[in-house]
């Protein structure tokens, strides 16, 4: 069976239900087809006689203008090529219905050069209404929403992006639209290649996507979180759908909560945990690569007087001072922890024994000229005792090394306190 091209258009549109408009732009008329105004809940008589100031009664005040102006431009030989928009136009029962009109200008050259702008219209309300819920859902979302696409060659975009992105990053969705690499290019260059191999493993594997990463805007750097389930076409083509998250909060209480378990509560310094897996860390090092570090046993002499004699309020203020006392002048690399009431440790990684001696000495100096002050008023002086050990070459072992240190420090308070002993191994 042959079809002539009228008979294949009319089949097309008759088994699509394309609603077809004809727009006389030169005497004003208007031609639609039968789907045209049951598309609106009409019927040609009740629209008749149809013209193109019908159309500007059905549509919406705020569509018309925009619509108009954008066939002026069309018709200047402007930027466009065809008329393509989206308009609102009022239903018989009074509801305002979305239309997707689509468009051409063309020219009859047998008819004295009419003009006619010719197309279609669809109905996209439902979509409208969902990309309006999910607009509002996104906004209610503590994130931003997204949907990211790659395909198998690695290349990739965005195919949605929510508002959001805005306050987050300062760039709209259209931005993103235009450059994907605009959502990478913020990421902090030491988490960067972290999340690209996140996101390649998801794509193997199609597990979910989570990354905690950091992000650079205006100097401002701000932890997030990303998670995205992704799903796999028979292309290959993975699209992740997902949401990111500002994680500062958690990450500060994160902070937080390690520094405390960390730390000595009342002088700020590293406590007796944190000393002994450093030490455990440095011994496994020493043990394997060699070199030399040296640790110094510090306890303050008769420090149980002070608080029987002032209060343990005394006290606690002359642990403080002492401890900053020594944090002003161990090194960077040094790690100072208090590792029991008043005894306090000072790991040196990487520093000889005449080094650790001198810094004892040091700190054995300023504390006999430090002035503490009673509650009366009237100033009093403390002293020290310390232990020095270091150990160069031989893998050794925690227990033995705090042991060994102990015992250089026992021999301090033995001999007359306030002096320093020094293990020569």
């Amino acid at each position: 069976m042959h079809l002539s091209t009228e008979d294949r258009l009319q089949a097309i549109l008759d088994g699509t239900g394309a609603c077809t408009w004809e727009w006389n732009l030169d005497s004003g008329s208007l031609e639609v087809n039968a789907q045209w105004v049951d598309m609106l809940g009409y019927t040609h008589a009740e629209l008749a006689p149809l013209t193109i100031h019908t159309w500007e009664r059905l549509t919406h005040p705020q569509d018309r203008e925009a619509a108009l102006a954008e066939v002026d431009d069309l018709l200047l030989g402007g930027s466009r090529e065809r008329y393509d928009r989206v308009i609102r136009m009022r239903h018989k029962d009074g509801s305002w219905r979305f239309i997707h009109a689509r468009g051409m200008l063309l020219t009859d050259s047998e008819e004295g050069g009419e003009r006619w702008l010719i197309g279609t219209h669809l109905d996209v309300t439902d979509q409208k209404r969902t990309e309006h819920q999910l607009a509002q859902i996104a906004e209610s979302l503590p994130g931003i929403i997204y949907s990211f696409v790659m395909r198998p060659d690695g290349s990739y975009f965005f195919s949605y992006v929510s508002r959001k992105t805005e306050d987050f990053y300062g760039f709209t969705p259209g931005e993103v639209d235009r450059n994907p690499d605009r959502i990478f290019d913020i990421i902090h260059p030491d988490d960067l290649d972290a999340v690209k191999a996140s996101i390649a493993a998801s794509y193997a594997s199609l597990e979910q996507w989570t990354s905690d990463y950091r992000v650079q805007v205006n100097g401002k750097i701000t932890w997030m979180r990303g998670i995205a389930q992704p799903e796999r076409e028979p292309d290959g083509v993975v699209t992740w759908h997902g949401m990111v998250i500002n994680i500062d909060d958690q990450k500060f209480l994160e902070a937080e909560l390690k520094k405390l378990s960390v730390t000595d509560e009342l002088t700020g310094v590293y406590n007796r945990r944190y000393m002994l897996e450093r030490l455990e860390g440095y011994a496994a090092e020493h043990g394997r690569y060699g070199g030399t570090f040296s640790l110094i046993s510090i306890d303050i002499d008769y420090f149980k007087s002070v608080n029987d004699t002032y209060g343990h309020l005394v006290g606690d203020q002359v642990l403080r001072d002492f401890a900053a006392l020594i944090s002003q002048r161990v090194r960077k690399t040094d790690v100072l922890a208090r590792t029991g009431g008043e005894e306090f440790l000072i790991l040196m990684p990487q520093s000889s024994l005449e080094n650790a001696t001198r810094l004892a000495e040091d700190v054995r100096v300023a504390l006999e000229q430090h002035s503490f002050q009673a509650p009366d008023g009237t100033d009093f002086q403390l002293t020290i005792s310390a232990g020095i050990v270091n150990r160069p070459g031989d893998a050794v072992s925690v227990e033995d090394l705090l042991s060994v240190c102990d015992e250089s420090l026992y021999r301090a308070k033995r001999e007359g306190r306030n002096r320093i002993v020094v293990d020569h191994g």
